[in-house]
């Protein structure tokens, strides 16, 4: 692989970045809006839109730098070379892992009732995809951001499932609060109506 395609490919990779960052930046804003208050979310969409189009902006100053064109791939395609089919087919097998992986963990998420976790274990897989990346594309900073990101995934995960598991334990608390009060009301009413019923039969 060329230098200029190799830098063609990293501003593609830097655009599909900035991109993601704006959606998962923009996925939490909109989660976290009801806690943080306006003037934090308005600060948040100011920053999640300004560094978005600064990646982007240096994502196309780098394509333009590197002189390639997606032309030049179609007329290369009959005379691949060995190092670019093997970029291509580790491509292919990462995208259809990671695929299948997004699939089996919203199933489980499902599954077991915990349709909270859905988006962080999607977040995890998308960055656990960055590490094969790493390696067909010879860039160590996918590496850095996988382990960013999965910490930050596995955080999410675990923070949701306890404030999930203690507001099921209030949940079940209050109800069964609810069910001894119920119960108390009735033993009340019928030892109520059994006094009624013996003063009656004394005075008949």
């Amino acid at each position: 692989m060329s230098e200029r395609q190799f830098l063609w490919g990293l501003s593609n990779g830097v655009m599909v970045f900035a991109i993601a960052g704006a959606f998962w930046l923009g996925l939490w804003i909109g989660t976290a809006a009801p806690r943080i208050g306006g003037l934090v979310c308005a600060v948040s969409t100011v920053l999640q839109v300004g560094i978005c189009a600064a990646l982007l902006w240096a994502a196309v100053r780098l394509r333009r730098k590197s002189g390639f064109r997606r032309s030049e791939l179609r007329q290369a395609e009959g005379r691949r070379s060995p190092e670019t089919q093997h970029i291509l087919a580790g491509l292919r097998w990462t995208i259809a892992g990671q695929t299948a992986l997004i699939a089996f963990a919203v199933w489980a998420c499902v599954r077991a009732g915990s349709e909270q976790l859905i988006w962080p274990a999607i977040a995890l897989v998308v960055s656990l995809h960055l590490i094969p990346l790493a390696k067909i594309f010879h860039v160590r900073a996918y590496y850095g951001t996988a382990a960013a990101g999965s910490v930050v995934s596995i955080m999410s995960i675990t923070g949701l499932a306890g404030a999930y598991a203690v507001e099921s334990r209030c949940r079940d608390g209050n109800r069964d609060v609810d069910l001894c009060a119920l119960s108390a009301l009735e033993r009340g009413r019928d030892c109520r109506e059994c006094r009624r019923g013996a003063v009656g039969g004394l005075t008949a």
